[in-house]
C-alpha cells in the first residue's frame, strides 16, 4: 500500500490518534477496585449508582449473593461465638502485650462485607470529642458536624427515627431490645447500674449520652444486617458493577 508523506515526517512516526470528541470524553468508561470488605462494599455501591462508572468488587473470601445459601455462621448473629471464631474469619494471631504472651485471636471478616459478616452487630458511635480532636490534628473532615450526616445517611433507626442524630432513610436497620424482652442477666446489670446512680439513657447514639441502656444492633429476627445484605445486596442487579470471590490480589498494575 502506497501512502503520501509529507516532508520532515519521521518513518517510525505513529499516525495520530484521533481527538475525543466532548460526549466521547463525557461517557469515557472508569473503572474502579474496590475490596469488599465493610467499607468497601459501600463504596462500591455508591460508586455503582453513577452509570457512567464501572466498578470491580473483589473479595479473597467467598460472596454469596443469595440469602437462602448464607452460611448460618454468618446469617445468625446471635451466635458471634460461632461467626468470630469459624470458617469465615482470617484466624489472626496477635499478642497483646510482653505481660500477656499467649497470641490471642484477631477475628477479621472472610468474605463479602468483611467484619461487618462476622461481629457482634453493635451499631455505637464514637464520642464527638474525640472526632473532633482528629479534626485538630488535621483531619478536618472528621469533625462530628461534618460526619454526622454520614451516620444518619447510613441508617434506618427503629426507634428514634428521623430526628437530628438519626437517620430512617438509610440501608442499614438499627434497633434495640425492648425492655420486656431482655434476658435476666440484661435485666439484673441495668438494675445494678441504676442503684449505682448511672441514669437510664436509651439512646446512647445521643452525643450527650452518659447513661445506661440497651446497646442499639443491626440484628433483624436474628439476622445480622451486614453491609453485604444491606449495602450490596442494592447493587447486584446493575450492569456496571461485578462482583468476585475467591480472589486473592498480589499486586496491582497501574
Amino acid at each position: 500500500m502506497c501512502r503520501c508523506k509529507s516532508r520532515g515526517e519521521s518513518e517510525n512516526r505513529q499516525p495520530r490518534r484521533p481527538r475525543k470528541t466532548t460526549l466521547e470524553r463525557k461517557h469515557e468508561v472508569r473503572l474502579h477496585h474496590r475490596w469488599a470488605g465493610s467499607a468497601g462494599s459501600v463504596v462500591a455501591t455508591r460508586l455503582s449508582e453513577d452509570p457512567d462508572k464501572t466498578v470491580l468488587l473483589l473479595e479473597a473470601g467467598p460472596d454469596y449473593p443469595d440469602f437462602e445459601h448464607l452460611p448460618d455462621d454468618l446469617k445468625k448473629g446471635y451466635n458471634v461465638w460461632r461467626s468470630a471464631y469459624g470458617p469465615h474469619s482470617w484466624d489472626y494471631r496477635a499478642t497483646a502485650t510482653p505481660l500477656q504472651p499467649e497470641p490471642i485471636i484477631i477475628p477479621r471478616g472472610k468474605a463479602t462485607g468483611g467484619s461487618s459478616a462476622i461481629n457482634g452487630q453493635v451499631v455505637f458511635r464514637g464520642l464527638p470529642e474525640d472526632y473532633d480532636q482528629w479534626a485538630e490534628w488535621g483531619n478536618d473532615e472528621w469533625a462530628y458536624t461534618k460526619i454526622l450526616p454520614y451516620f444518619r445517611k447510613m441508617e434506618n433507626d427503629w426507634d428514634f427515627p428521623g430526628d437530628d442524630f438519626h437517620g430512617n432513610e438509610g440501608p442499614l436497620p438499627v434497633r434495640r431490645f425492648k425492655r420486656e424482652e431482655w434476658i435476666p442477666v440484661a435485666e439484673g446489670f441495668y438494675q445494678a447500674c441504676i442503684g449505682l446512680g448511672f441514669p437510664e439513657d436509651p439512646d446512647q447514639n445521643n452525643p450527650d449520652s452518659t447513661g445506661v441502656a440497651a446497646r442499639p444492633l443491626n440484628n433483624i429476627d436474628g439476622v445480622r444486617m451486614s453491609t453485604a445484605l444491606t449495602y450490596l445486596n442494592l447493587a447486584r442487579h446493575r450492569l456496571n458493577i461485578t462482583i468476585r470471590g475467591g480472589v486473592a490480589i498480589r499486586r496491582i498494575l497501574f
